[in-house]
Protein backbone atom coordinates (compact mmCIF):
# COMPACT_ATOMS: atom_id res chain seq x y z
CA UNK A 1 0.00 0.00 0.00
CA UNK A 2 2.71 2.22 0.62
CA UNK A 3 4.42 1.74 -2.23
CA UNK A 4 1.60 2.78 -4.14
CA UNK A 5 1.06 5.86 -2.68
CA UNK A 6 4.70 6.67 -3.53
CA UNK A 7 4.20 5.62 -6.80
CA UNK A 8 0.92 7.73 -7.09
CA UNK A 9 2.54 10.82 -5.51
CA UNK A 10 5.32 10.47 -7.77
CA UNK A 11 3.20 10.28 -11.27
CA UNK A 12 1.42 13.51 -9.79
CA UNK A 13 4.48 15.22 -9.12
CA UNK A 14 6.01 14.42 -12.75
CA UNK A 15 2.29 15.05 -14.25
CA UNK A 16 2.84 18.51 -12.30
CA UNK A 17 6.35 19.24 -13.31
CA UNK A 18 5.34 18.00 -16.61
CA UNK A 19 2.32 21.15 -16.86
CA UNK A 20 4.61 23.53 -15.68
CA UNK A 21 7.59 23.01 -18.29
CA UNK A 22 4.89 22.52 -20.92
CA UNK A 23 3.07 26.09 -19.73
CA UNK A 24 6.66 27.77 -19.47
CA UNK A 25 7.54 26.37 -23.24
CA UNK A 26 3.91 27.89 -24.24
CA UNK A 27 5.00 31.02 -22.99
CA UNK A 28 8.43 31.07 -24.50
CA UNK A 29 7.67 29.68 -27.96
CA UNK A 30 8.00 33.03 -30.00
CA UNK A 31 4.75 33.80 -31.88
CA UNK A 32 4.55 34.44 -35.47
CA UNK A 33 5.00 37.95 -36.00
CA UNK A 34 4.32 39.20 -39.66
CA UNK A 35 5.23 42.41 -41.25
CA UNK A 36 7.64 45.17 -40.37
CA UNK A 37 6.63 45.35 -36.51
CA UNK A 38 8.23 48.32 -35.35
CA UNK A 39 10.86 47.61 -32.80
CA UNK A 40 11.55 49.96 -29.36
CA UNK A 41 13.22 53.18 -30.07
CA UNK A 42 15.71 54.94 -28.13
CA UNK A 43 14.45 56.62 -24.85
CA UNK A 44 10.98 54.80 -25.26
CA UNK A 45 8.25 55.91 -22.74
CA UNK A 46 6.65 52.96 -22.04
CA UNK A 47 2.77 54.34 -22.00
CA UNK A 48 1.45 51.68 -20.19
CA UNK A 49 -2.08 53.67 -19.47
CA UNK A 50 -2.59 53.28 -23.44
CA UNK A 51 -1.65 49.75 -23.16
CA UNK A 52 -4.35 49.17 -20.28
CA UNK A 53 -6.89 50.34 -22.55
CA UNK A 54 -6.05 48.72 -25.96
CA UNK A 55 -6.58 45.50 -23.69
CA UNK A 56 -9.57 46.62 -21.99
CA UNK A 57 -11.32 47.38 -25.52
CA UNK A 58 -10.27 43.91 -26.59
CA UNK A 59 -11.95 42.59 -23.68
CA UNK A 60 -15.15 43.69 -24.55
CA UNK A 61 -14.98 43.88 -28.16
CA UNK A 62 -12.85 42.66 -31.74
CA UNK A 63 -11.36 46.19 -32.55
CA UNK A 64 -9.85 49.13 -31.21
CA UNK A 65 -8.85 52.83 -33.16
CA UNK A 66 -5.69 54.25 -32.11
CA UNK A 67 -6.70 57.82 -32.83
CA UNK A 68 -4.43 60.98 -32.82
CA UNK A 69 -2.81 63.67 -35.17
CA UNK A 70 0.62 62.71 -36.45
CA UNK A 71 3.32 62.44 -34.21
CA UNK A 72 1.82 61.44 -31.10
CA UNK A 73 3.01 58.08 -31.25
CA UNK A 74 0.31 55.97 -31.98
CA UNK A 75 2.16 53.45 -34.18
CA UNK A 76 5.17 52.99 -31.24
CA UNK A 77 2.08 52.13 -28.88
CA UNK A 78 0.42 49.65 -31.21
CA UNK A 79 4.22 48.05 -31.78
CA UNK A 80 4.71 48.19 -27.70
CA UNK A 81 1.25 45.66 -27.81
CA UNK A 82 2.06 43.60 -31.06
CA UNK A 83 5.83 43.10 -29.13
CA UNK A 84 3.96 42.03 -26.38
CA UNK A 85 1.23 40.09 -27.79
CA UNK A 86 0.77 36.14 -27.21
CA UNK A 87 -0.84 35.71 -30.33
CA UNK A 88 -0.05 35.73 -33.64
CA UNK A 89 0.35 39.33 -35.42
CA UNK A 90 0.17 40.78 -38.54
CA UNK A 91 1.48 44.08 -39.41
CA UNK A 92 0.18 46.23 -42.30
CA UNK A 93 1.59 49.32 -43.19
CA UNK A 94 -1.93 50.67 -44.40
CA UNK A 95 -1.35 53.89 -45.28
CA UNK A 96 -1.51 52.37 -48.74
CA UNK A 97 -4.65 50.84 -49.03
CA UNK A 98 -3.43 48.61 -52.04
CA UNK A 99 -0.62 46.94 -49.46
CA UNK A 100 -2.92 45.67 -47.11
CA UNK A 101 -3.89 43.08 -49.77
CA UNK A 102 -0.28 42.58 -50.60
CA UNK A 103 0.30 41.79 -46.82
CA UNK A 104 -2.34 39.43 -46.67
CA UNK A 105 -0.76 37.59 -49.64
CA UNK A 106 2.37 37.62 -48.09
CA UNK A 107 1.68 35.74 -45.19
CA UNK A 108 -0.41 32.83 -47.27
CA UNK A 109 2.95 32.85 -49.06
CA UNK A 110 4.60 32.25 -46.27
CA UNK A 111 2.63 29.44 -45.19
CA UNK A 112 2.26 27.69 -48.18
CA UNK A 113 -1.02 28.90 -49.43
CA UNK A 114 -1.98 31.29 -52.44
CA UNK A 115 -3.98 34.80 -52.53
CA UNK A 116 -5.08 37.27 -50.14
CA UNK A 117 -7.96 36.08 -49.64
CA UNK A 118 -5.93 32.52 -47.88
CA UNK A 119 -4.18 34.42 -46.13
CA UNK A 120 -6.71 36.41 -44.10
CA UNK A 121 -8.58 32.77 -43.52
CA UNK A 122 -5.23 31.49 -42.10
CA UNK A 123 -5.52 34.11 -39.69
CA UNK A 124 -8.95 33.93 -38.40
CA UNK A 125 -7.95 30.56 -38.10
CA UNK A 126 -5.66 31.44 -35.04
CA UNK A 127 -6.95 31.33 -32.02
CA UNK A 128 -6.41 35.39 -30.51
CA UNK A 129 -4.77 36.53 -33.68
CA UNK A 130 -4.86 40.34 -34.39
CA UNK A 131 -3.85 42.24 -37.28
CA UNK A 132 -2.61 45.69 -37.04
CA UNK A 133 -3.55 48.38 -39.39
CA UNK A 134 -1.27 51.27 -38.92
CA UNK A 135 -2.24 54.55 -40.51
CA UNK A 136 -4.74 53.82 -43.39
CA UNK A 137 -6.71 57.20 -44.20
CA UNK A 138 -9.90 55.35 -46.34
CA UNK A 139 -12.08 53.27 -43.99
CA UNK A 140 -14.03 51.72 -46.97
CA UNK A 141 -10.97 50.73 -48.47
CA UNK A 142 -10.00 48.66 -45.30
CA UNK A 143 -13.66 46.99 -44.67
CA UNK A 144 -13.32 44.18 -47.18
CA UNK A 145 -10.29 43.08 -45.44
CA UNK A 146 -11.38 42.97 -41.86
CA UNK A 147 -10.91 39.61 -40.31
CA UNK A 148 -14.12 38.21 -38.77
CA UNK A 149 -12.66 36.95 -35.90
CA UNK A 150 -8.91 37.91 -35.46
CA UNK A 151 -8.91 41.47 -33.27
CA UNK A 152 -8.44 44.80 -35.24
CA UNK A 153 -6.18 47.39 -34.06
CA UNK A 154 -5.83 50.45 -36.07
CA UNK A 155 -3.42 53.51 -35.90
CA UNK A 156 -5.12 56.94 -38.14
CA UNK A 157 -5.45 60.31 -37.71
CA UNK A 158 -8.94 60.38 -39.77
CA UNK A 159 -11.92 60.70 -37.23
CA UNK A 160 -13.92 58.13 -39.81
CA UNK A 161 -12.73 55.04 -38.58
CA UNK A 162 -14.87 55.50 -35.56
CA UNK A 163 -17.02 53.06 -37.26
CA UNK A 164 -14.66 50.09 -36.72
CA UNK A 165 -14.93 49.77 -33.03
CA UNK A 166 -14.10 51.48 -29.97
CA UNK A 167 -11.59 54.26 -29.93
CA UNK A 168 -9.02 55.34 -27.76
CA UNK A 169 -7.90 58.95 -28.45
CA UNK A 170 -4.29 59.95 -28.05
CA UNK A 171 -2.59 62.85 -27.71
CA UNK A 172 1.51 64.20 -26.93
CA UNK A 173 3.32 63.62 -23.70
CA UNK A 174 2.09 65.79 -21.17
CA UNK A 175 4.15 68.56 -20.43
CA UNK A 176 6.71 67.12 -17.54
CA UNK A 177 7.06 63.79 -19.55
CA UNK A 178 7.30 65.45 -22.32
CA UNK A 179 10.55 67.28 -20.64
CA UNK A 180 12.00 64.40 -18.82
CA UNK A 181 11.87 62.67 -22.56
CA UNK A 182 13.86 65.75 -24.09
CA UNK A 183 16.01 66.05 -21.39
CA UNK A 184 17.03 61.80 -21.70
CA UNK A 185 17.12 62.51 -25.27
CA UNK A 186 19.26 65.92 -25.53
CA UNK A 187 21.50 65.24 -22.13
CA UNK A 188 20.39 69.44 -21.88
CA UNK A 189 17.14 70.89 -20.16
CA UNK A 190 15.04 72.94 -22.73
CA UNK A 191 12.26 74.15 -21.04
CA UNK A 192 10.61 76.52 -23.65
CA UNK A 193 11.00 73.31 -26.85
CA UNK A 194 8.07 70.72 -25.75
CA UNK A 195 5.62 73.08 -25.35
CA UNK A 196 6.80 74.45 -29.36
CA UNK A 197 6.67 70.97 -30.55
CA UNK A 198 3.21 70.24 -29.20
CA UNK A 199 4.40 67.60 -27.04
CA UNK A 200 4.83 64.93 -29.68
CA UNK A 201 6.94 62.47 -29.47
CA UNK A 202 8.69 61.91 -32.56
CA UNK A 203 9.10 65.73 -32.90
CA UNK A 204 10.84 65.66 -29.01
CA UNK A 205 13.23 62.34 -30.18
CA UNK A 206 14.06 64.74 -33.28
CA UNK A 207 15.03 67.70 -31.55
CA UNK A 208 16.96 65.66 -28.64
CA UNK A 209 19.81 64.79 -31.10
CA UNK A 210 19.87 68.51 -32.50
CA UNK A 211 19.96 70.41 -28.97
CA UNK A 212 22.90 67.51 -28.38
CA UNK A 213 24.92 68.93 -31.45
CA UNK A 214 24.29 72.56 -31.01
CA UNK A 215 22.56 73.34 -27.56
CA UNK A 216 18.93 74.82 -26.86
CA UNK A 217 20.13 78.16 -27.27
CA UNK A 218 20.83 77.91 -31.14
CA UNK A 219 18.19 75.22 -31.69
CA UNK A 220 15.55 77.82 -30.38
CA UNK A 221 16.95 80.91 -32.58
CA UNK A 222 16.79 78.88 -35.87
CA UNK A 223 13.46 78.06 -35.20
CA UNK A 224 10.73 78.24 -37.13
CA UNK A 225 12.54 78.63 -40.78
CA UNK A 226 11.27 75.77 -42.37
CA UNK A 227 8.32 76.13 -45.38
CA UNK A 228 4.96 75.40 -44.35
CA UNK A 229 3.59 72.45 -46.59
CA UNK A 230 0.25 71.62 -47.18
CA UNK A 231 -1.64 69.79 -44.21
CA UNK A 232 -3.17 66.84 -44.31
CA UNK A 233 -6.05 65.21 -41.92
CA UNK A 234 -4.73 65.12 -38.48
CA UNK A 235 -1.42 67.11 -39.15
CA UNK A 236 -2.40 70.68 -37.56
CA UNK A 237 1.22 70.79 -35.68
CA UNK A 238 3.43 74.06 -35.44
CA UNK A 239 5.71 74.38 -38.42
CA UNK A 240 8.77 73.69 -35.73
CA UNK A 241 8.14 70.23 -36.29
CA UNK A 242 8.72 69.93 -39.89
CA UNK A 243 11.64 72.15 -39.22
CA UNK A 244 13.33 69.97 -36.54
CA UNK A 245 13.23 67.62 -38.99
CA UNK A 246 15.39 68.87 -41.42
CA UNK A 247 17.86 70.37 -38.76
CA UNK A 248 17.94 66.99 -37.36
CA UNK A 249 19.08 65.69 -41.09
CA UNK A 250 21.70 68.42 -41.00
CA UNK A 251 23.23 67.44 -37.93
CA UNK A 252 23.20 63.67 -38.69
CA UNK A 253 24.82 64.52 -42.33
CA UNK A 254 27.77 66.77 -40.42
CA UNK A 255 28.85 63.84 -39.31
CA UNK A 256 28.07 61.64 -41.92
CA UNK A 257 27.40 62.78 -45.24
CA UNK A 258 25.80 59.88 -46.94
CA UNK A 259 23.07 59.63 -44.00
CA UNK A 260 21.70 62.83 -46.32
CA UNK A 261 21.93 60.69 -49.81
CA UNK A 262 20.41 57.35 -47.66
CA UNK A 263 17.37 59.93 -46.15
CA UNK A 264 16.03 61.21 -49.23
CA UNK A 265 16.26 57.40 -50.80
CA UNK A 266 14.00 56.25 -47.64
CA UNK A 267 11.42 59.36 -48.79
CA UNK A 268 10.90 58.44 -52.15
CA UNK A 269 10.50 54.98 -51.85
CA UNK A 270 7.13 52.55 -50.64
CA UNK A 271 6.04 54.67 -47.47
CA UNK A 272 5.96 51.19 -46.15
CA UNK A 273 9.08 49.90 -45.87
CA UNK A 274 12.49 49.27 -47.69
CA UNK A 275 14.28 46.43 -46.65
CA UNK A 276 17.98 46.85 -46.17
CA UNK A 277 19.05 44.93 -48.71
CA UNK A 278 17.95 47.39 -51.30
CA UNK A 279 19.03 50.57 -49.62
CA UNK A 280 22.22 49.03 -49.50
CA UNK A 281 22.49 49.69 -53.51
CA UNK A 282 22.79 53.23 -52.88
CA UNK A 283 26.43 52.19 -51.69
CA UNK A 284 28.93 52.29 -53.31
CA UNK A 285 29.66 50.75 -49.40
CA UNK A 286 27.10 48.76 -47.96
CA UNK A 287 29.05 49.21 -44.18
CA UNK A 288 28.90 52.53 -44.47
CA UNK A 289 25.10 52.28 -45.85
CA UNK A 290 24.73 50.93 -42.66
CA UNK A 291 26.27 53.59 -40.44
CA UNK A 292 23.94 56.02 -42.22
CA UNK A 293 20.81 54.48 -41.12
CA UNK A 294 22.33 53.87 -37.28
CA UNK A 295 22.93 57.33 -37.20
CA UNK A 296 19.05 57.78 -38.64
CA UNK A 297 17.86 55.67 -36.55
CA UNK A 298 19.71 57.20 -33.38
CA UNK A 299 18.06 60.76 -34.59
CA UNK A 300 14.67 59.08 -35.21
CA UNK A 301 14.56 59.90 -38.68
CA UNK A 302 14.12 56.68 -39.50
CA UNK A 303 13.16 53.18 -37.83
CA UNK A 304 13.51 49.27 -37.87
CA UNK A 305 11.71 46.57 -38.04
CA UNK A 306 12.36 43.91 -34.83
CA UNK A 307 14.13 42.16 -37.21
CA UNK A 308 16.44 44.77 -38.44
CA UNK A 309 15.58 43.64 -41.61
CA UNK A 310 12.64 46.59 -42.89
CA UNK A 311 13.20 50.27 -42.61
CA UNK A 312 10.58 53.03 -42.56
CA UNK A 313 10.42 56.64 -42.43
CA UNK A 314 7.60 58.35 -40.49
CA UNK A 315 5.55 60.51 -43.19
CA UNK A 316 5.97 63.99 -41.17
CA UNK A 317 9.56 62.89 -41.69
CA UNK A 318 9.40 61.95 -45.42
CA UNK A 319 6.48 65.18 -46.10
CA UNK A 320 9.70 67.21 -44.75
CA UNK A 321 12.61 65.86 -46.62
CA UNK A 322 10.22 65.70 -49.63
CA UNK A 323 9.57 69.43 -49.00
CA UNK A 324 12.64 70.38 -48.99
CA UNK A 325 13.68 68.69 -51.99
CA UNK A 326 10.99 70.23 -53.75
CA UNK A 327 11.80 73.53 -52.51
CA UNK A 328 15.56 73.25 -53.65
CA UNK A 329 14.58 71.82 -57.16
CA UNK A 330 16.22 68.23 -55.98
CA UNK A 331 13.58 65.86 -56.73
CA UNK A 332 14.96 65.00 -59.97
CA UNK A 333 18.21 64.05 -58.94
CA UNK A 334 17.19 61.86 -56.16
CA UNK A 335 14.48 59.86 -58.41
CA UNK A 336 17.39 59.29 -60.30
CA UNK A 337 19.41 57.68 -57.51
CA UNK A 338 16.07 55.69 -56.77
CA UNK A 339 16.04 54.36 -60.66
CA UNK A 340 19.49 53.26 -59.82
CA UNK A 341 18.89 51.47 -56.57
CA UNK A 342 15.46 49.61 -58.03
CA UNK A 343 17.41 48.79 -60.97
CA UNK A 344 18.40 44.76 -60.17
CA UNK A 345 15.10 44.98 -57.11
CA UNK A 346 13.42 41.48 -58.02
CA UNK A 347 10.65 41.17 -55.91
CA UNK A 348 7.19 41.84 -55.97
CA UNK A 349 8.66 44.67 -53.23
CA UNK A 350 8.72 46.72 -56.52
CA UNK A 351 5.45 47.30 -57.08
CA UNK A 352 5.11 49.44 -53.49
CA UNK A 353 8.32 51.17 -54.71
CA UNK A 354 7.70 51.94 -58.01
CA UNK A 355 4.41 53.62 -57.51
CA UNK A 356 5.46 55.81 -55.04
CA UNK A 357 8.76 56.82 -57.27
CA UNK A 358 5.61 57.45 -60.10
CA UNK A 359 4.14 59.86 -57.26
CA UNK A 360 6.85 61.96 -56.89
CA UNK A 361 7.81 61.63 -60.74
CA UNK A 362 4.03 63.04 -61.58
CA UNK A 363 4.98 66.10 -59.12
CA UNK A 364 8.40 67.10 -61.35
CA UNK A 365 7.79 70.10 -63.61
CA UNK A 366 7.77 68.96 -66.99
CA UNK A 367 11.28 70.07 -68.35
CA UNK A 368 12.31 67.53 -65.61
CA UNK A 369 10.15 64.69 -65.77
CA UNK A 370 10.59 64.48 -69.61
CA UNK A 371 13.81 62.73 -69.65
CA UNK A 372 12.70 60.11 -66.94
CA UNK A 373 10.01 59.32 -68.37
CA UNK A 374 10.84 56.12 -69.59
CA UNK A 375 13.30 54.87 -66.44
CA UNK A 376 9.70 54.83 -64.06
CA UNK A 377 7.29 53.65 -66.88
CA UNK A 378 9.82 50.61 -67.15
CA UNK A 379 9.88 50.30 -63.81
CA UNK A 380 5.97 50.19 -63.86
CA UNK A 381 5.85 47.61 -66.20
CA UNK A 382 8.61 45.57 -64.15
CA UNK A 383 6.47 45.36 -61.58
CA UNK A 384 3.56 44.16 -63.20
CA UNK A 385 5.79 41.25 -64.39
CA UNK A 386 7.47 40.66 -60.69
CA UNK A 387 3.66 39.91 -59.39
CA UNK A 388 3.08 37.42 -61.95
CA UNK A 389 6.13 35.69 -61.26
CA UNK A 390 5.30 35.73 -57.38
CA UNK A 391 2.07 33.98 -58.38
CA UNK A 392 -0.05 37.53 -57.70
CA UNK A 393 -2.11 37.46 -60.65
CA UNK A 394 -4.46 39.51 -59.18
CA UNK A 395 -2.94 42.81 -57.98
CA UNK A 396 -0.89 42.49 -61.37
CA UNK A 397 -4.04 42.41 -62.81
CA UNK A 398 -5.34 45.37 -61.27
CA UNK A 399 -1.44 46.70 -61.59
CA UNK A 400 -1.35 46.17 -65.03
CA UNK A 401 -4.87 47.90 -66.30
CA UNK A 402 -3.54 51.15 -64.15
CA UNK A 403 0.21 50.90 -65.89
CA UNK A 404 -1.16 50.59 -69.80
CA UNK A 405 -3.49 53.53 -68.82
CA UNK A 406 -0.87 55.48 -67.79
CA UNK A 407 1.36 54.35 -71.02
CA UNK A 408 -1.89 55.54 -73.24
CA UNK A 409 -1.69 58.80 -71.22
CA UNK A 410 2.42 59.95 -71.69
CA UNK A 411 3.47 58.13 -74.65
CA UNK A 412 2.20 58.40 -78.45
CA UNK A 413 -0.39 56.09 -80.07
CA UNK A 414 1.67 52.51 -80.86
CA UNK A 415 4.46 53.26 -78.80
CA UNK A 416 6.94 50.41 -78.73
CA UNK A 417 6.73 50.75 -74.51
CA UNK A 418 3.21 50.71 -74.85
CA UNK A 419 3.40 47.41 -76.73
CA UNK A 420 5.30 46.12 -73.68
CA UNK A 421 2.79 47.34 -71.09
CA UNK A 422 -0.02 45.58 -72.91
CA UNK A 423 1.99 42.37 -73.12
CA UNK A 424 2.81 42.75 -69.23
CA UNK A 425 -1.30 43.05 -68.94
CA UNK A 426 -1.95 40.20 -71.10
CA UNK A 427 0.41 37.56 -68.77
CA UNK A 428 -1.41 39.02 -65.46
CA UNK A 429 -4.83 38.22 -67.29
CA UNK A 430 -3.29 35.04 -68.89
CA UNK A 431 -0.74 33.45 -66.49
CA UNK A 432 1.94 30.91 -68.03
CA UNK A 433 2.39 27.70 -66.41
CA UNK A 434 4.52 28.15 -63.00
CA UNK A 435 7.66 26.23 -65.02
CA UNK A 436 7.40 28.83 -67.59
CA UNK A 437 7.25 31.75 -65.15
CA UNK A 438 10.30 33.84 -65.04
CA UNK A 439 11.29 37.39 -64.08
CA UNK A 440 11.50 39.33 -66.78
CA UNK A 441 13.26 42.97 -67.05
CA UNK A 442 11.26 45.69 -69.29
Amino acid sequence: MGTMIVLGGAVAVIALVTAVVLLWLRRRRPRPVFGPVPREPLSAVRRDDLLAKIDETFRAGRSCVLLGRGGVGKTHVAAAFAREARSPVLWVAAADPANTARAYAELARQQGLTGPEAGLAWLDGRDGAVVVFDGPTDPDALTRWLPARARVLVTTTVPDFEILGATVPMTGFDPATAAGYLEARSGLEAADVPRELGYLPLALAQAGGVIRASGSTEYLDRLPCALVLEREPGEDHSPWVEDTTLAALRTVAARDGRASVVAEILAVLAPRGVRRAVVHRAGPDPVAVDTALAGLEAASLAEFDVGGEVVTMHRLTRRAVLGQLHAQERLAEVLDRAFAVLDTEDTADLADHAAAVWRNFRALPSVSAGPRLGPVLRLRRRSVDLLVAESAFTQARALGREVLADHDAYLPAGHEDTVLAARSLDRATHPPAPAQRRRVRR
